[in-house]
């Protein structure tokens, strides 16, 4: 998972994002005000759209895919190379 932090009056995308290694949201949260270094008083968490709102921050919470493992290109082709083509 990773946080983007997001324009509070536009909802723009500011260019920051933390990269997070828990597992679920509740997790990513409390490891996004820790690394932040803010209590959990102090922010507004909206946990329907997973939103951490910070004073004038404001962070989104989003899931990032796991990463497929590198295919060498000779075996991505290794089947084509003995089809017959009519």
């Amino acid at each position: 998972m990773k946080a983007v932090e997001l324009d509070p009056s536009t909802r723009q995308r500011t260019g920051r994002d933390v990269l997070l290694q828990a597992t679920t949201r509740q997790a990513a949260i409390d490891e996004l005000l820790t690394t932040l270094g803010i209590s959990s008083d102090q922010a507004r968490v909206d946990p329907t759209r997973t939103v951490v709102d910070v004073g004038d921050h404001l962070w989104t919470i989003v899931a990032t895919p796991p990463k497929e493992p590198e295919v060498n290109a000779a075996l991505r082709r290794a089947g084509a190379k003995h089809r017959r083509v009519r």
